[in-house]
């Protein structure tokens, strides 16, 4: 994201009101003795005048850019190719270039932004995002502990009736509420209503509250664990005790305030109702039934704002636990210098469910008191008004306990299961999708979609357990009422007692209240155990142990290291002895590979550092190597504090720059991957530039520096992601470099002028640590050390290791001989040769050109049209807030997922009848007791008289029988519901799952370069979760609650049919509330939904980069933007939560009134309607008061749930698949190809339709068995061939060949599957070593031995415990990365593909092993035809031809003894550059 200070500005010299002419340009440079090419800079030339970096840049000011001329050494982009002998002078003196780039920014000539006349404009939305997060930072406060009853001042002026609201349109409205509108949620209402009006868009939200905030509430909740650990110690600490000191204050509170909400809506219908209904059948003044009435709607009014304060206090509860927990989780993220044995997959699964249930473990774990609170209340009244025949239907409710707590043990048996399988299936979608392209190209989606199903398997089979064991539960928590009310009826009147209608539908309007304690029971124990889960899985993450501090300061100030006698280890993954046990362990849910990890969970230490003894002064020079598995990663490993200290000391003076084997980038400007938050500094940031030879790559990207690099840099090569990660050290300006093979990805040209301007020039007054397989710049070092299994073997400078060595000697003269064997094959003409620009292509940067030069592919939620906001340089687009309702077809494709329309009609049947059986048991009671006695006559003494006891009834058998049946009805069809409806849920959730899975998996590379993983991460964690569980149970509870008040409704007209028209006016009220607010809350969901994308690509960033953040002391920058990010979720996630709640307050308010009208219609027809009647309306209207507002609300809710299947069915419908992986008809042969012939015939390619070729008629053959090298500078289009090849991007226009079958008539996995590639960038997965090699069982472990014999890697693997079941944790961390890519060429070995791909494998391996390994290609692959991207020209001398690519064309195309012969070729200068490299060496 760009800041705001780094936009485009103007120079002192040209004043904003007056615009530059950019026809004229200003004068040029006096030409230094180190500028021999006066000609004008062709891309970079074009610079804005420079402004000071603190001024604001004007969102809507126009641009004014000044053409200058930039002296040529500050700016290399001239595409003449320089002479040897000018190549030697420029790398003369490095402060000529400083003085040069003084005297540019002096001038006002060297701009902030290099491209602004190519197009680019600024994008005003990303610096709106800006200006919106530096007012965080200006609203944000300080934690500070306070004591007494002032740490509630904010909180108790809240008290206060009326407030005036904060003058700041931006803040939070709810910090400056009164007790009115804190109550009523009025203080949404202008949000809601803008919503209905104009949509709600970014901006019209207010930050979050300075009291909810992530850091606000992490800070406290750090203080009281540390308060914890520090009095129990670490073993005995609780952070579910801190959780609770957490929110001790507030969860009494809104406790307290839902008992009396539960004794109010209590007091409705066991006093005022019953007294009104025994009012009906006497003949008292109508003025004693308006009291009762007045009191039983005045006693729920009352009941409707106490119920919103609870949600109030508890909202705001659960928001900053929430915000704390996940804030607390990524501080000690920070902390660590790897996850150990967590996965990627499962931290982002903690962020992304995690925090979901903690909130609701908080907002509704408490509600638990509610279902004792109203049973003891109801089995007391019950008692008192009906006598001890009550109990046997109080049984129900006695025995409905400990089944309900054996339902929530089970539930939370399954759901910890569940996890661990969740878990697992992100952490497998994370790495799939790392590792996409690799995937593809080895045609192995097919192992990885099987993976992904059987995971999906299991986890789907314990979803439906765990869906069947809570449908159960959520079936008999609204049945237990009626059923215990039957019951009490049946004994009462069997044991011949009377039964008033007061006292029936007193009664029963009491198990309203019942029923919604059990129902909120229900919930409340899955929430809690759910709840308990989460908290104990982040107290793992909090008692993951860290590496204790062990950097120390050296005694003498003129020393930089010291190290004496350190023996470090690193935490290594050990297989964990298995208890036997009878019953089935948790794990057993897990697949053998995360079996394995789960049993190596157990950490130890294995030593890999010995006795080391290192001292290292101020500024110096100090290179390091050895072979592959040495020691020299972890030496600079151990110098950042990263390891375990055994033994010994270990000392370093100074702040540390780091630049790792595998560069790590940010998806950020170009300009912020290197600056990483520090202040800009023209002069620093231009040497850092030019020093490591990143002049020219900014002149062809689309918006200079300010363009965005995507994750993981993918529309970057990978020696510009090396060069990018150096410039990032050399801007930081730190006492000591640490610097891990940084030059394995560049050409010799390149890694010269890098080690001459930076290591030698920039650094020569730091203290450098060099770790290098290029043993040529080893000379230069002022010391050399040599490392052998994990001990120094050797260390002084270059000449006494020659003389006095033989282990070093052997190895540099080994390495000086194989160069000098390549010179023997070519013939050297040095005169007239020119430089030229050379950069390296790592595997992954196959679509850099495309990337470059095009807008990514479309996402699917986006428009068909274009984006017209996209900018060049933009990468990634912004997820976009889908609008408007939820379209019909989102629901048809729900139900057709489901099973189609009949299965969901029959499912719904189900529904009605449950909801049937149960309003015609009230119906048939009302029967019963509007019956009476039946007028039957009894005699007491001499005098005989109409009975008015219903037990003297002589049909009382029959209705007994009907209503007893009506038991196992309503209990039968509860059960046929919660299974139906939970097995069809389930099916269409599996459905979509498959659907998406595949469609995405069948997108071209375009679509994952352009998505940010944690955007598809959250469709497949979040959504999905979603789907699975959260939805089924709001439609659910949705579907039930209609037929619930469809039923109420009909008994009010059945009884009162004058309420009709009443019903007529409030149900055109309740549609236009709905219509009207539904709005507001649905954009709110949405907002909620694109918000959390961010939170977890900026999580997945972090794990991956922990070395250099930590390294560069960052972790104050990252964790404030985490905590920026979740705050803007934290906000709209909380403010859609009250936009339900004020939705709530007012529906129940109208549904007050239908109670209301139905008391008075009851007062007014007193006499015309029967008591009986009157009483089984006013109970249902009295239910309706609650229930019509949940359903609303919950309509809303499912709507807004329904979001997810919204993005998911955006996903499956809009992504564009990659052509078919099998033509039947097109099958080649198996023995194909045969000869390995490759023949390209005027082959154009372009990324995509709308850009530029990037391939221009290229024609050559290959023959069988040839070795071919392929070289060009960065952007030849040398990569593309790749591309092209295995078909990652179809041809524009020409053919391709592969033994004289057109590759585009194949299948995908057919070609594929034919063909190997060895990447640049090694690749390995979880699981185990035979699985990484072998994935399909193809191979018996000779063969695997045999190949890693080859690639001498047996040793290596044989020393395993398990040899090849060693398991393989995330990213292949286990093994260094020289091993990795070790392990990727057996792989290709077993393989065994006529034609072999190779993005030169070999650089992060040691000379000797590369010697070997080469060796080893050409006698294993003798009978292939190779096709080598160089990155060094030495490897090609060997190939049989050699291909030059130059601007998307075959240049040159012959023998390297031809070509070289030839002066004027290409080829031949690349080789003279090189070799004045060399001779500078």
């Amino acid at each position: 994201m760009d800041s705001p200070d780094n936009g485009p500005s103007e120079s002192n010299e040209a004043p904003e009101s007056e615009p530059v002419d950019c026809s004229e340009e200003m004068p040029v440079f006096e030409e230094s003795p180190l500028i021999t090419n006066s000609e004008e800079i062709p891309m970079l030339e074009e610079l804005p005048l420079i402004k000071n970096s603190d001024q604001e840049p004007a969102l809507k000011s126009p641009v004014k850019t000044v053409r200058i001329k930039l002296p040529p050494t500050c700016l290399q982009t001239s595409q003449e190719v320089k002479s040897d002998q000018e190549s030697l002078d420029n790398d003369c003196d490095v402060g000529d270039i400083d003085q040069d780039i003084d005297d540019a920014l002096d001038e006002g000539y060297m701009g902030m932004e290099c491209t602004l006349e190519r197009g680019f404009s600024l994008n005003e939305s990303s610096i709106a995002r800006d200006m919106r997060m530096e007012r965080y930072s200006e609203v944000a406060i300080k934690y500070k502990q306070g004591s007494g009853m002032s740490r509630y001042r904010q909180a108790l002026k809240h008290f206060i009736p009326v407030r005036k609201p904060s003058k700041e349109k931006d803040e939070m409205p709810l910090d400056r509420t009164g007790l009115y509108s804190f109550i009523s949620y009025s203080w949404i209402t202008s949000l809601m209503w803008k919503a209905y009006k104009t949509g709600l868009k970014e901006d019209d939200v207010p930050i979050c509250s300075k009291y909810d905030m992530c850091a606000y509430n992490t800070d406290r909740l750090e203080m009281l664990w540390n308060e914890e650990v520090k009095k129990m110690g670490k073993d005995s600490a609780s952070f579910h005790r801190v959780v609770l000191r957490f929110i001790k204050t507030r969860l009494i509170i809104g406790i307290l305030i839902f008992i009396f909400t539960l004794t109010l809506g209590f007091i409705g219908p066991t006093i005022f109702m019953r007294y009104l209904i025994t009012w009906l059948s006497s003949e008292e003044p109508i003025t004693t039934g308006l009291i009762w009435t007045v009191g039983l709607v005045l006693s729920e009014f009352v009941r409707i704002l106490m119920f919103g304060l609870v949600w109030s206090v508890n909202y705001r509860t659960g928001i900053r636990l929430r915000a704390a927990c996940l804030g607390l989780m990524y501080k000690k993220l920070m902390k660590m210098s790897t996850l150990g044995s967590k996965s990627i997959g499962e931290v982002i699964n903690l962020f992304a469910n995690d925090a979901q249930r903690i909130y609701d473990y908080v907002v509704l774990g408490p509600l638990i008191i509610g279902g004792p609170f109203v049973a003891v209340g109801g089995v007391v009244y019950i008692l008192w008004l009906l006598g001890p025949w009550a109990l046997f239907g109080m049984l129900t409710f006695l025995l409905f306990y400990p089944f309900q707590y054996g339902i929530s043990r089970l539930t939370s048996y399954l759901r910890r299961r569940t996890v661990t399988v969740t878990d697992e299936r992100v952490c497998k979608m994370n790495e799939l999708l790392s590792c996409v392209k690799l995937i593809k190209m080895y045609a192995w989606e097919k192992s990885f979609a099987s993976s992904i199903a059987e995971i999906r398997s299991r986890e789907r089979r314990l979803l439906e357990k765990s869906a069947y064991v809570q449908s159960i539960s959520l079936a008999m928590a609204p049945t237990v009422p009626v059923l215990a009310a039957i019951i009490t009826f049946l004994a009462h009147i069997g044991a011949g007692y009377n039964l008033t209608a007061a006292q029936a539908w007193s009664v029963i309007a009491l198990t309203s209240c019942l029923h919604f304690g059990m129902t909120i029971m229900h919930y409340c124990v899955m929430y809690l155990r759910e709840g308990e889960v989460c908290v104990k899985r982040m107290m793992g993450i909090l008692l993951m142990e860290e590496i204790s501090p062990y950097i120390g300061k050296p005694r003498w100030k003129s020393t930089a290291i010291s190290m004496e006698g350190a023996t470090l280890a690193w935490d290594a993954v050990s297989l964990q002895k298995r208890k036997k046990k009878k019953k089935k362990s948790k794990n057993d849910d897990a697949s053998p590979a995360h079996k394995l990890l789960a049993n190596s969970s157990v950490q130890e230490h294995t030593d890999v550092l010995f006795n080391i003894d290192l001292k290292v002064k101020k500024g110096e020079l100090l290179g390091v190597c050895g072979g592959v598995g040495a020691g020299k990663s972890s030496l600079v490993s151990s110098l950042l504090g990263h390891m375990r200290l055994q033994s010994g000391s270990v000392s370093v003076q100074g702040s540390v720059a780091y630049v790792g084997q595998q560069p790590w980038i940010l998806n950020a400007t170009f300009r912020d991957n290197i600056l990483l938050d520090e202040p800009f500094d023209a002069k620093r940031y231009y040497r850092a530039i030019h020093a490591c030879n990143l002049s020219q790559d900014i002149g062809v990207l689309p918006a200079g520096d300010f363009t965005e690099i995507g994750e993981r840099g993918i529309n970057l090569s990978g020696g510009q992601k090396q060069r990018l990660s150096l410039a990032r050290a050399l801007y930081a300006n730190k006492d000591l470099y640490l610097l891990d093979d940084p030059l394995s990805a560049v050409d010799a040209h390149v890694g010269s002028h890098i080690f001459q301007w930076l290591i030698k020039g920039a650094l020569k007054d730091k203290t450098t640590i060099f770790v290098t397989h290029q043993l040529q710049y080893l000379p230069q070092c002022d010391r050399i050390l040599y490392l052998r299994e994990g001990q120094i073997a050797e260390l002084g400078t270059h000449l006494e290791l020659i003389k006095e060595t033989e282990e070093y000697a052997n190895l540099y003269r080994q390495h000086m001989e194989s160069i000098a064997e390549e010179d023997k094959k070519r013939e050297k003409d040095s005169e007239s040769t020119i430089r030229t620009r050379q950069d390296s292509v790592r595997s992954n940067d196959s679509l850099q050109n495309g990337v470059h030069h095009n807008s990514p592919e479309k996402n699917p939620e986006k428009e068909e049209k274009k984006d017209q906001s996209k900018v060049p340089g933009q990468l990634i687009t912004d997820e976009k807030m889908e609008k408007g309702d939820i379209p019909f077809a989102i629901y048809h494709i729900y139900i057709k997922a489901a099973g189609g329309y009949i299965v969901s009609s029959l499912v719904i049947l189900t529904f009605v009848l449950n909801v049937g059986s149960t309003a015609f048991s009230s119906w048939w009671l009302s029967l019963w007791l509007s019956d009476g006695s039946g007028n039957t006559s009894v005699t007491v003494g001499n005098e005989t008289y109409i009975s008015e006891n219903i037990a003297d009834n002589p049909k009382q058998h029959f209705y007994q029988t009907v209503y007893a049946c009506l038991i196992f009805a309503i209990l039968g069809t509860s059960l046929l519901r919660g299974f139906a409806f939970m097995k069809t849920t389930l099916l269409a959730s599996s459905r979509m799952h498959d659907q998406v899975f595949v469609k995405v998996f069948r997108s071209p590379m375009s679509f994952f370069d352009t998505t940010p993983i944690g955007r598809i991460i959250n469709i497949f964690s979040r959504d999905m979760d979603e789907i699975d569980v959260r939805l089924p149970m709001t439609l659910e509870t949705f579907v039930q609650n209609i037929w619930l008040i469809m039923s109420s409704l009909v008994f009010v007209c059945m009884v009162f049919p004058h309420f009709l028209p009443i019903l007529v006016v409030l149900a055109i009220m309740f549609a236009f509330i709905r219509k009207v607010f539904r709005i507001g809350i649905r954009d709110f969901k949405r907002m909620e939904n694109v918000s959390r994308s961010p939170v977890y690509s900026h999580v997945s960033t972090t794990v991956n980069g922990l070395a250099t953040i930590n390294a560069y002391g960052k972790q104050e920058m990252f964790t404030k933007k985490f905590m920026l990010l979740f705050d803007e979720n934290s906000c709209v996630f909380f403010l859609f939560n009250c936009a339900m709640r004020w939705l709530a307050i007012r529906l129940d308010i109208l549904a007050l009134l239908v109670t209301a009208c139905t008391a008075f219609l009851s007062l007014l027809l007193r006499g015309h309607v029967d008591a009986a009647f009157a009483g089984l309306a006013l109970a249902y209207a009295a239910q309706l008061s609650g229930i019509f507002q949940f359903t609303v609300r919950l309509s809303t809710e499912t709507e807004a749930r329904f979001t997810s299947v919204q993005r998911i069915s955006n996903y499956a419908k809009g992504l564009v698949s990659e052509a078919p992986s099998i033509i039947e008809s097109k099958q080649p042969d198996e023995a194909w190809p045969k000869y390995g012939r490759v023949s390209f015939r005027k082959v154009q390619m372009k990324y995509r339709p709308e850009t530029p070729l990037v391939l221009h008629d290229v024609t050559f053959d290959i023959d069988s068995m040839e070795n071919i090298g392929v070289v060009g500078r960065t952007g030849s289009g040398k990569s593309s061939l790749g591309v092209v090849l295995f078909r990652l991007v179809e041809l524009t226009g020409g053919s391709i060949r592969i033994d004289g079958i057109n590759i585009s008539t194949l299948g995908l996995e057919d070609l594929r599957s034919r063909l190997s590639i060895i990447p640049q960038d090694p690749v390995l997965f979880i699981g185990t070593v035979r699985y990484n090699l072998d994935p399909f069982d193809n191979h018996s472990d000779e063969k695997i031995w045999s190949a890693l014999e080859q690639t001498h890697m047996k040793e290596r693997i044989s020393n395993l415990d398990l040899k090849l079941n060693a398991p393989v944790i995330e990213n292949g961390e286990n093994f260094s990365v020289g091993e990795r890519q070790l392990l990727c060429m057996a792989r290709a070995l077993l393989r065994n593909s006529k034609i072999l791909f190779l993005d030169e494998a070999t650089a992060a391996i040691d000379t000797e092993t590369d010697v070997k390994i080469q060796k080893t290609l050409k006698e294993a692959f003798k009978s292939c035809t190779m096709i080598t991207i160089a990155h060094r020209l030495n490897t090609v001398m060997s190939c049989s031809r050699v291909i030059v690519m130059d601007s998307g064309r075959v240049a040159e195309f012959d023998t390297p003894k031809v070509l070289l012969s030839n002066p004027s070729s290409l080829f031949s200068k690349m080789v003279a550059a090189a070799d004045s490299s060399w001779e500078k060496q």
